[in-house]
């Protein structure tokens, strides 16, 4: 695959937990949580910010979110409070998707053909 085509996944730190295969997509509007990780993380429904929301992926499905859960991110050396939508998916090859929020508060420059975030 050309390196330009490659989708760009880094490790980050969610709350305390090292967390890897987490996709920078400029694309994504928001930041999402697959709900296994959320029961990876020691965190229940409990945790979450209740919402309505519902998210639709790129193939046009609508998904329900759980919630929202606030927690702490840490990539190299930028540690920011991020929301994250929880919602169920099985068909990821990621563990956690930063999006457009993420990347403007971090104000980093994500690269998929360096591979590699400037930060």
């Amino acid at each position: 695959m050309a390196n330009h085509l490659r989708p760009l996944f880094i490790t980050a730190n969610f709350g305390g937990v090292p967390i890897p295969k987490v996709m920078v997509d400029g694309g994504a509007v928001i930041n999402l949580l697959p709900y296994r990780l959320l029961v990876k993380m020691g965190r229940t429904e409990k945790d979450l910010i209740p919402t309505s929301l519902t998210v639709t992926n790129f193939a046009g499905g609508i998904t329900k979110t759980h919630g929202i859960l606030d927690i702490h991110v840490i990539v190299g050396t930028k540690k920011l409070k991020i929301a994250f939508f929880v919602v169920d998916t099985t068909s990821t090859t990621y563990n956690a998707l930063l999006g457009r929020d993420w990347i403007h508060q971090s104000l980093c420059v994500p690269s998929t053909l360096h591979q590699q975030l400037a930060l």
